[in-house]
């Protein structure tokens, strides 16, 4: 089989690591999408952590988006349009939910939501340790302050999209502290946004070795082997990801890309299944896989009814002028094996 599903997943999603990703090009005068930045903190603006569940609902009530956060406590929602919406956040870290309303305007081309929690702890909080938010790795327990202050301003580019001076400023975070794991998996995010493959796959890796719980930087790193073919390496990066955040859908999706192509029909239907069962909008691949995996294995039925759940999500979607073939083709197959 071709690594074409590999590619296209990797050049189909940006990466996610600190869930910044660049907004649709929008005709002049109108905005067709806008990026809605959620930070979960704590007291004192300090980062939540990883794996807390945020919800996106719209005006009526009707969720429109769910996911969870990466380390820095941040998520991302793409946003077609105009609206109001309210922002939940709850998991183990939290006590209870929280919540906010935004206003997204038609003129927005991004917002940024910083949504203050109550951390979950036994009796009474009476120590600065017991308020702190989880952290990524031991080694970031003593992090600089200048780096740390690097890594912010890094983070405050970003938002403003400006990809040059962010990799700076993580360049300057891990000069400072060469450590900081979450600044080399945002500078290779920089890097490969700005087509330095070669570097941003070294940045990667330096991040992987120095935590090897950095969900986002094993996924990341994941998605650069994909397109290398080096498709068993991936794999085990996903599955470690998939360790520290379960219900992630993106790492699902491409578990599933890498186990069909490594013969793994049964391992990618399973994986499919599961990303299935997860709100996965804007993941509809997982079903072009499904029903790749069960054309594989002769169970024509089962790989019609994945095409046309496919084409049920996304009519438009990228893969969708392959599964319109996939499903004529199974369409003529049946008809004369009918016959």
């Amino acid at each position: 089989m071709s690594g074409f599903l590999a590619i296209q997943a990797l050049l189909a999603f940006a990466l996610l690591t600190a869930n910044i990703t660049q907004a649709q090009g929008a005709s002049p005068g109108r905005q067709t999408s806008v990026d809605l930045l959620v930070h979960v903190t704590f007291e004192n603006e300090r980062a939540a952590g990883n794996s807390i569940r945020v919800e996106l609902v719209n005006e009526t009530g009707v969720p429109v988006g769910e996911t969870f956060t990466n380390s820095e406590g941040q998520v991302v929602f793409h946003l077609s349009g105009p609206g109001t919406y309210t922002v939940r956040a709850s998991g183990i870290p939290i006590d209870g939910t929280a919540t906010e309303r935004v206003r997204i305007d038609d003129m927005d081309k991004g917002r940024t939501v910083y949504l203050r929690a109550k951390p979950k702890v036994e009796g009474e909080v009476t120590s600065t340790k017991s308020k702190s938010p989880p952290v990524t790795s031991a080694a970031e327990l003593r992090i600089p302050a200048d780096a740390q202050k690097a890594f912010h301003k890094g983070m405050d580019a970003w938002e403003r999209k400006d990809i040059e001076k962010a990799a700076q400023y993580f360049q300057k975070a891990v000069d400072i502290y060469p450590a900081y794991d979450t600044a080399y998996n945002n500078l290779g995010v920089m890097y490969y946004q700005t087509n330095q493959v070669d570097k941003a796959r070294e940045a990667f890796e330096k991040s992987v070795s120095l935590n090897d719980k950095n969900a986002d930087a094993d996924r990341n790193l994941a998605r650069i082997l994909l397109h290398d073919s080096n498709y068993t390496r991936a794999q085990e990066l996903l599955k470690k990801s998939l360790v520290v955040e379960p219900l992630n859908p993106v790492t699902l999706m491409l578990l599933c890309v890498s186990q069909i192509e490594t013969g793994d029909f049964d391992g990618a239907i399973t994986t499919a299944h599961k990303a299935h069962q997860l709100p996965h909008e804007g993941y509809p691949l997982v079903h072009y896989v499904a029903g790749r995996a069960f054309e594989q294995e002769g169970k024509v039925p089962e790989a019609y009814a994945e095409y046309q759940t496919y084409l049920q999500e996304s009519p438009n979607g990228a893969e969708a002028p392959q599964v319109r073939t996939a499903l004529a083709r199974l369409t003529a197959s049946n008809g004369a094996n009918s016959q």
